[in-house]
């Protein structure tokens, strides 16, 4: 499989790239107020309204830093859900040191043995040269709670663009 790489921190992570829809340069966001903290806000990806979340700060608290590395990967969430209603779901994820791709070997992956609760979106870990190599579920990265609000449905049910 082929992984897009980037890091938080001074950790290696990965998104498979079949998920990616396309990488970004980092552009100013509308902020949400009252939304959680790793929510960095919204912005115009090819007309449409999208939001963006910062990794580092989901994981570590840290606000991503501005790099010349530093992008936006957008995703499309209802490419990834398993029966979702067909339409554009865009999600920006803001990251820093996104630099490669890496073919991996899905053999390569392991299961971490670990389930963290708060962490639901930490996936399969790889050992790659001298580090480890963690994948993100990306399906997982928001709350139910939290994706019914930046991806409200109209009341037919679908979602409004």
């Amino acid at each position: 499989m082929l992984v897009l790489t980037f890091r938080i921190g001074e950790y290696v992570y990965g998104l498979e790239a079949r998920s990616v829809a396309e990488v970004v340069p980092p552009t100013v966001c509308k902020e949400l107020p009252r939304s959680p903290d790793y929510v960095k806000g919204l912005f115009n990806y090819r007309g449409m309204v999208t939001p963006v979340v910062d990794l580092s700060m989901l994981a570590m608290d840290v606000p991503c830093i501005s790099r010349m590395s530093t992008r936006i990967v957008i995703i499309d969430l209802a490419d990834l859900d398993d029966g979702a209603e067909r339409g554009k779901q865009y999600l920006g994820l803001l990251a820093e040191n996104i630099t490669e791709t890496l073919k991996i070997t899905d053999s390569d992956f392991e299961d971490s043995g670990l389930e963290i609760p708060d962490a639901p979106w930490l996936g399969r870990v790889a050992r790659i040269n001298d580090c480890m190599l963690q994948l993100l579920k990306p399906h997982k990265l928001l709350s139910e709670e939290l994706r019914q609000v930046l991806f409200p449905k109209d009341d037919s049910g679908s979602v409004q663009e």
